[in-house]
């Protein structure tokens, strides 16, 4: 898909009037799983139950990297059998059996600081339901 594939989904979350989704945050989402899109970089502030996460907007593969690649430092096992699957459903889209279509109820974050109250804890990667998401800003608090 070319960026220019990539308005019509954009034009239709901006218009689209369902109160379970912000558009433009499903823009950011939609940017990032789009790699002609080339949204990269964007840092982002995310208010969940009074916390603030924030972190870069990555595509849900890179996402599924990242996350593998902390599964194999704790087990290996279950690392193997979680990208055999993936590797299979690559396979499956490829020969058009079924194409593999990100998840957009999630929004996947890397280099994260979640903030609630005056801790603030430094996570690699997150994953959480857009839903959730009671406001956000592009950027990040400032520190002090």
């Amino acid at each position: 898909m070319s960026w220019r594939d990539a308005v019509p989904p954009a034009l239709r979350m901006l218009l689209q009037r369902d109160d379970h989704v912000d558009p433009h945050l499903e823009l950011l989402r939609l940017g990032a799983d789009n790699p002609d899109v080339a949204a990269e970089d964007i840092t982002v502030t995310l208010v969940l139950d009074g916390a603030l996460v924030t972190g870069t907007v990555v595509s849900t593969e890179a996402w599924e990297r990242l996350h593998l690649g902390q599964l194999g430092d704790q087990d290996y096992g279950l690392r193997r059998v979680v990208r055999e699957a993936l590797v299979h459903l690559d396979d499956a889209a490829e020969k058009g059996r079924r194409r593999r279509e990100p998840d957009r109820r999630f929004l996947h974050l890397r280099d994260v600081t979640y903030r609630s109250g005056r801790a603030a804890h430094t996570l690699p990667v997150w994953r959480g339901p857009v839903a959730a998401v009671s406001g956000w800003t592009l950027g990040e608090p400032d520190k002090g």
